[in-house]
């Protein structure tokens, strides 16, 4: 190889100048991504039960689901997260199978699975992720005189508003602060004399719980405006 180079200068300066120009021409078409699509396929479950404890959430939801979720083709693993009220369930399918249908197969599996799950249990959220969903920036909220509750709700209402509306953001959900709840404690006695259930009193909470939409109303030669409140009577 030495003696044919040295033996044809010209043809082996030629072939690295266009080894040269082919490597200029490759790299400015290369096409550049921030999130390039990688197909390391993931599903996440999120099931809702509102004022659940953790290790309810953990007994009653995240594992009947993971069990349900191994009849899915192609899993690799799962991994699971329970908090007040939330059981997160993050699904790893093995490499080049299909992100959709992924998605399909574990939403049928957690409907089916929702009539094993303690009555009151919302019907699970199933969500693709890929590079595109990793948070590419965390918004704090803080303030001096307000409650977790009210901090939580400025994030969830105001500030979650602001940040969606912006070009290519998805819909920020809030995390750490206190949910606005109710804590119901009832006699079994009582309610069993009465022919009645816990399940009876929560049905009757959430029908009493009203969210009424934003108005102007004229009284007289006064507007008042209403804003939007949810109301509980007992």
């Amino acid at each position: 190889m030495s003696k044919f180079s040295i033996s044809n200068p010209f043809f082996v300066i030629v072939v690295c100048l266009a080894i040269s120009i082919l490597g200029v021409v490759a790299v400015m078409s290369m096409p550049v991504d921030l999130f390039p699509a990688i197909n390391l396929p993931q599903v996440i479950v999120a099931t809702f039960y509102n004022g659940m404890p953790p290790q309810d959430v953990e007994t009653d939801i995240t594992y009947p689901l993971e069990r349900f979720f191994t009849m899915a083709g192609g899993v690799d693993h799962s991994e699971s997260r329970s908090m007040l009220g939330v059981s997160m369930i993050r699904v790893f399918f093995q490499p080049g199978t299909n992100a959709d249908a992924d998605v399909t197969a574990l939403s049928n599996l957690a409907l089916a699975d929702l009539k094993r799950l303690p009555p009151g249990t919302l019907p699970p959220v199933v969500l693709k992720s890929d590079a595109s969903t990793l948070p590419v920036c965390l918004v704090g909220v803080s303030g001096t005189g307000f409650t977790e509750a009210q901090l939580h709700d400025f994030a969830q209402i105001p500030v979650r508003n602001q940040i969606s509306v912006i070009k290519g953001a998805e819909i920020p959900p809030p995390f750490g602060g206190k949910y606005r709840q109710i804590m119901a404690y009832v006699d079994p006695y009582k309610l069993a004399s009465r022919q009645l259930s816990p399940m009876d009193v929560v049905n009757a909470i959430n029908d009493s719980n009203l969210i009424l939409p934003r108005a102007t109303s004229k009284w007289g030669r006064s507007i008042t405006t209403c804003i939007p409140t949810a109301l509980w009577t007992p």
